[in-house]
């Protein structure tokens, strides 16, 4: 009788040994894919910034982050500059094409008169140059600019008011679950790029 036994016994603590070694599996997946963990030469190819040149170009020239433009890339159209919304938004950055006039009007703009929505350096140029503006318009550093990008300075400025001024708002502030939604994406990518991707903009002039 004590040989079945251990053979049971034995049995049993491969199975949990299996059972481990698959939830260890698992888990790690979790972690690698949502970019908690990383692995330098696999997640480059996980998460890579498209446009390098482009977005660093346009980064310079509006004093922002690069980081953070590639960010806003990637959660607006995952780097397609032919992406288009059921509203209208259009390109790599998504912008509307009358807020892209509204755009070249500003003192700020240094790009064409006339930029094409759907020609990736244009749009680079005009979304960077949005972002700037609301950077600057708003005083409350980028998370207010990126909720401003997605609802509208005017929604902004009234979640601002509600929240007790620019100092005491948080995410939990944006109204809008599509907007709070772009604004947590927006900061994740550009923390995971950022680990990622330490030196990406290190040879294009961009800051690193």
């Amino acid at each position: 009788m004590k040989r079945p036994r251990r053979g049971r016994r034995r049995r049993l603590l491969r199975l949990a040994v299996l059972v481990v070694v698959v939830l260890g599996i698992a888990a790690a997946a979790v972690w690698f894919t949502a970019g908690r963990a990383v692995v330098p030469a696999v997640s480059a190819r996980i998460y890579p910034i498209h446009y390098v040149k482009e977005i660093a170009h346009v980064a310079g020239q509006y004093h922002l982050d690069p980081y953070l433009v590639a960010a806003v890339v990637q959660t607006e159209s995952g780097y397609d500059p032919q992406a288009r919304s059921h509203a209208g938004a259009v390109g790599l950055m998504q912008l509307m094409p009358d807020t892209a006039t509204w755009i070249t009007g500003l003192e700020s703009w240094r790009g064409s008169d006339h930029p094409d929505l759907t020609d990736p350096e244009d749009n680079l140029e005009l979304g960077a140059c949005y972002l700037a503006f609301l950077v600057r318009t708003l005083g409350g550093g980028t998370r207010l600019a990126l909720a401003a990008y997605n609802a509208g300075q005017g929604a902004v400025v009234d979640w601002v008011k509600a929240a007790g001024g620019r100092d005491s708002f948080g995410l939990d502030d944006i109204r809008y679950p599509e907007t709070r939604e772009f604004v947590r994406r927006v900061e994740h990518y550009r923390e995971l790029y950022t680990r990622v991707h330490p030196r990406a903009f290190a040879s294009t002039g961009g800051a690193t």
